[in-house]
């Protein structure tokens, strides 16, 4: 029983670990889309007014984009955080293992 009672920190720091390493997010999923420059000198500005509109446009649509996925990506969480409260929940009600006495 002592012997086992050794290994019991181990096994809990490697259990620890290695429910850590897979919590985290292997991309970042949510990235969200640049804003078009604008702050440049007028003359640019009306040259390339075209493209600039082209690339505001596509911001926007980004931006749908991007807002859609943090959505998802919430619900995502807040379904991973129940999960991790019923697994906390059931832990708690464990009862303690007995301790060896000296």
């Amino acid at each position: 029983m002592r012997r086992r009672a050794k290994f019991l920190p181990a096994i809990i720091a490697a259990v620890f670990m290695n429910t850590a390493a897979h919590a985290q997010p292997e991309v970042i999923r949510c990235l969200p889309p640049e804003v078009p420059v604008t702050n440049l000198p007028e003359a640019v500005l009306l040259e390339y007014r075209a493209e600039i509109a082209a690339e505001f446009e596509a911001y926007f649509a980004a931006v749908s984009t991007h807002i859609a996925c943090l959505d998802t990506e919430r619900s995502r969480a807040l379904s991973e955080a129940h999960m991790a409260t019923e697994a906390y929940s059931t832990f708690l009600n464990i009862p303690p293992a007995q301790k060896d006495l000296p």
